[in-house]
């Protein structure tokens, strides 16, 4: 028997491919996890895009304001972690984030 891994453990493994959609739709990686995604030139039509790009890669139902409710990274991450099915980040690569950052997001 599989057990589940911890939310905090999915959002690890989900913070690379995150990091990357949001690159991708940026235009640029100049930014951390834990920058709001309107302060490093984010705007709407950009979140349309990244949210497509997370939906396809991930097959998961996003909205542009649940992606807009989450402006990190990190959090993003998070957010995303309880809806992706855990069997599909298990196969995820290990994430950019380290535990300090998402303790601080995660209110733990």
């Amino acid at each position: 028997m599989t057990s589940t891994p911890p939310i905090r453990d999915r959002a690890v493994r989900l913070a690379a491919l995150v990091h990357t959609a949001w690159a991708e739709g940026l235009g640029h990686d100049e930014f951390r996890d834990d920058q709001n995604f309107l302060e490093v030139g984010g705007h709407s039509m950009c979140a349309a895009r990244i949210t497509q790009t997370l939906k396809s890669r991930l097959g998961v139902s996003l909205t542009v304001g649940e992606f807009l409710a989450h402006p990190t990274v990190t959090e993003l991450s998070l957010f995303l972690a309880d809806q992706v099915p855990a069997a599909h980040t298990a196969t995820l690569g290990s994430g950019v984030l380290g535990s300090d950052v998402l303790d601080t997001r995660a209110g733990a």
